[in-house]
């Protein structure tokens, strides 16, 4: 495994407020199968419809983290919906933006899906991140799946207990944030919170998958992981880690009642900077299909993915498997992403010192 030192620097500013948006859903298995109906558009001679397709839903991490959790739950309910059959692929590669490139190449029929990590995807491409070759704004999206907040913590045996030691760090050797690659939460929480705190610490890349920077963590090899709350909790109630930060809201979140969020830490004239980070994480994850989908098309998947994931069914299944929805729809994923676009150019110079520019 190939880690590598990550530049880092300073200031940004806020971006636009997320839509404050409702929890709702998640659920089951990876793989099904169902035939029904097509239909074609009034006036137009394309196919509408996906009854006995194939439909390849794309998750740009390896197997077993979160984001292959939340793709396999929603693979058979989604399939069902849409009469197809839906496969859930794996391909991992820079944080997510292989698979990103792909998407925005593939034929925009409604056969090719991802669920995107949106900090990384909106964060690698207001920062021109090297081997970004998409427009963020031109994907064909159809709803949000989760909005959760991050997460930083720690080995319950390793030399931090409270942030506060993190931020007054004085040892030789830096803190280490562990990271998958440059599309990823966890790197975004690392190179912004170095700058927002002037932190004496780095971003170890390279890791195959989160579990596995995770496990890094416990070995000491790192210091500090972050990702999402639900990635998270199973380590907490265990007791393996410590929570030591949140970046995002934690009300009801009985597990982070005593742990600061970022804008309890940062000083008073960098408030406006973690905000914009906090809208940042919330953007969350979300399925896109590639750019230029038929407008029929686009709304036939993004009904069919609506009503999948604000069944209470499915709801009550997603609260068990510790994967919590939070919908939002295709079209207002598509509104924030231009308004986090549009983000000060402060931030953006952040962004692109942190990946070298």
């Amino acid at each position: 495994m190939k880690h590598t030192d990550d530049k880092l620097q300073e200031t940004m500013r806020r971006g636009t407020p997320m839509r404050p948006l409702s929890t709702l859903a998640a659920g089951a298995a990876a793989m099904f199968v169902l035939t029904g109906c097509t239909g074609t558009s009034a006036g137009d001679d394309h196919k509408v419809g996906l009854a006995g397709e194939t439909v390849q839903l794309i998750v740009p991490f390896a197997p077993g983290g979160g984001y292959d959790s939340y793709a396999r739950m929603l693979a058979p309910k989604l399939a069902k919906e849409l009469h197809a059959t839906v496969i859930v692929v794996n391909k991992p590669g820079a944080g997510g933006v292989l698979a990103t490139n792909e998407l925005s190449k593939a034929e925009p029929d409604g056969t090719t899906l991802a669920l995107f990590n949106m900090p990384g995807h909106i964060g690698s491409a207001l920062a021109g991140a090297p081997g970004v070759q998409y427009d963020v704004n031109s994907f064909s999206y159809i709803g949000r799946l989760s909005s959760e907040p991050d997460v930083v913590l720690t080995s319950s045996k390793g030399k931090y207990d409270t942030w506060k030691d993190v931020m007054q760090e004085k040892g030789p050797d830096p803190t280490r944030f562990a990271a998958t690659g440059p599309g990823s939460n966890e790197y975004m929480d690392g190179v912004v919170l170095h700058s927002l705190l002037d932190l004496k610490s780095k971003v170890i890349t390279g890791y195959s998958t989160s579990n596995e920077a995770y496990l890094g963590v416990l070995s000491g090899v790192v210091d500090l992981h972050s990702r999402s709350y639900g990635s998270q909790e199973s380590a907490l109630k265990s007791k393996d880690a410590v929570p030591l930060l949140t970046v995002g809201s934690s009300d009801g979140l009985d597990l982070l009642a005593d742990t600061p969020v970022l804008a309890d830490v940062v000083p008073p004239q960098k408030e406006a900077l973690a905000r914009a980070h906090t809208e940042l994480v919330e953007s969350g994850r979300a399925i896109a299909g590639p750019p230029g989908m038929e407008p029929e098309q686009l709304e036939l998947i993004r009904k069919a993915f609506e009503k999948v994931v604000t069944d209470p069914e499915y709801a009550a299944a997603a609260k068990e498997a510790r994967r919590p929805i939070s919908f939002a729809s295709g079209q207002d994923v598509a509104e924030n992403v231009k308004e986090l676009m549009h983000s000060p150019k402060a931030y953006v110079d952040l962004l692109e010192k942190a990946y070298g520019k």
